[in-house]
């Protein structure tokens, strides 16, 4: 039986010693300088643990000591930090317009990034991304050691194979995701939900102060809507094919046929390309040329009125989701990623009004913000890969960070 900070649940040795070293490097990366006896203050495991942790870490080149902090009456203590540049991970983001991947330290800094168009056969587009990553690693760290590669990605995924069961937006269906850029790559693949990977951004990359949520609901709205849910600190990413698809639950059914085959869904309301095309039924009409969201989410800000209408739709379709999902789940936080928070002033009010009901007691303790990052699911993928370099191959998984005493 091994000791938790929120109960007890049986783990495994070896499930106990890839949690904590993840737990550890989180820990440390985000409070470095850090000592021994902070990690057991903050952790709450025994001191003895702390140490045979830290030291594997140490042995592994993943962190060093560095500066004594000061004493409270014995010797003073070392401060740990990352060594960032002892092993680095490929984080990879597979949008409908383009995907992008970017090469990140131990810290979770990235270093150099890339972009391509998402277009073709999902094979032939794997091949020609896996020729394009080993470019730019060969090109600017062929040198370097690189621990895994981790990829979001919008749809359904069998986390036991890494196979993209279906993707509706993407309209990719029993793709081997994984293993296609495995061999390509030679690298550990990590593959994720890019709603999921979002959410697990915000437990790297959020504000220290929002890190103690225990329950944290992340929207992502993109080409499609997705939802990410984090509880308790962990990040739930539900059985072998995933839960959090939330975009596709239907709030009229008499509404416009999705992607994925039904009327209604959230996001045919409330997602990017909703949005954009609300806006161009109505200036379409009066002739004007198409544009994107970045440009009319500029137009709005300026005080378009037709492009400020469209976005408070959209403002009020999030909030009326969000507002539904509230009752069942209740989160501390909600965040909501994508290139729409460019509208935040026009958006928050409105999503505010919405998230309001009898049920709902205390609208106002529910934090609504933006991301703390952009493009979250591709500083989703970090964390990602990084935490999955401590796990076996026949446990890679999407990871929930949790306090556990023991090796």
């Amino acid at each position: 039986m091994t000791k938790r900070k929120t109960g007890y649940k049986m783990v495994g040795v070896s499930d106990v010693r890839d949690v904590n070293q993840t737990v550890f490097l989180h820990l440390i990366r985000e409070r470095q300088p850090i000592s021994r006896a902070d990690i057991a203050k903050l952790t709450g495991l025994r001191p003895g643990t702390v140490s045979s942790i830290v030291n594997r870490l140490i042995k592994n080149n993943l962190v060093f000591e560095g500066t004594e902090g000061p004493s409270s009456g014995g010797r003073p203590p070392k401060n740990l930090y990352i060594n960032g540049e002892s092993f680095y991970v490929m984080a990879v983001d597979i949008g409908v317009l383009d995907t992008v991947f970017a090469v990140s330290d131990f810290n979770g800094r990235i270093l150099k990034q890339r972009s391509i168009p998402s277009e073709g056969d999902p094979t032939r587009f794997l091949t020609k991304l896996a020729s394009e990553i080993s470019k730019l690693r060969n090109d600017h760290f062929s040198r370097s050691s690189f621990a895994g590669v981790g990829v979001s990605v919008p749809g359904l995924i069998d986390r036991e194979t890494g196979t993209i069961e279906i993707s509706p937006n993407l309209e990719w269906r029993n793709v081997p995701l994984r293993k296609t850029l495995e061999d390509e790559l030679g690298l550990p693949v990590f593959v994720e939900n890019d709603a999921n990977a979002a959410a697990f951004s915000e437990l790297w990359y959020g504000p220290r102060e929002g890190n103690g949520s225990r329950t944290l609901l992340f929207v992502l709205v993109v080409e499609g809507l997705g939802t990410g849910l984090i509880i308790n600190g962990e990040l739930r990413v539900g059985p072998r094919f995933g839960l959090g698809g939330f975009g596709h639950m239907s709030i009229d059914p008499n509404g416009e046929l999705c992607s994925c085959g039904r009327r209604g869904c959230w996001e045919t309301f409330a997602s990017e390309r909703a949005t954009v095309e609300r806006y161009h039924r109505v200036t379409a009409k009066q002739g004007l040329p198409l544009v994107g969201l970045s440009e009319m989410i500029a137009k709005a800000n300026a005080g378009d009125e037709m492009a400020m209408q469209s976005i408070k739709i959209t403002a009020e379709y999030l909030g009326e989701g969000i507002c539904n999902l509230a009752h069942g789940i209740y989160p501390e936080t909600v965040v909501i990623g994508g290139d729409i928070i460019g509208a935040w002033p026009i958006l928050e009010p409105i999503i505010r009004e919405r998230v309001k009901s009898r049920y709902i007691v205390s609208p106002k303790q529910i934090t609504i913000r933006p991301a703390s990052v952009q493009r979250p699911s591709l500083f989703g993928a970090i964390p990602v890969a990084l935490q999955n370099y401590f796990r076996s191959p026949g446990d890679r998984q999407a990871f929930r960070p949790q306090w556990t005493d023991g090796e």
